[in-house]
């Protein structure tokens, strides 16, 4: 515990708690549905890839994109 923190009450140490909890929680909506559309588009990609000899590229396409979702996620998470 810093020395600020010591000279703080209990409830303004819960109250900057909360704060912090309210602003990371304000993302967690968009985070979910990129993270489900990040799982759908991988396995779409997937069974693509494995079932069509013609398709490689496509179902890396796909992959791919899942992919760059998931990166503008782990931003969201890491950054915001």
């Amino acid at each position: 515990m810093s020395k600020k923190d010591e000279e703080l009450s209990l409830e303004e140490q819960v109250e900057r708690i909360r704060k912090k909890r309210q602003r990371f929680g304000q993302y967690d909506s968009l985070r979910n549905y990129l993270n489900v559309a990040f799982l759908v588009l991988a396995a779409i990609g997937l069974v693509v890839y494995y079932t069509s000899d013609e398709h490689k590229f496509l179902g890396l396409g796909i992959i791919g994109v899942g992919m760059v979702l998931k990166v503008v996620e782990l931003f969201i998470r890491f950054v915001l």
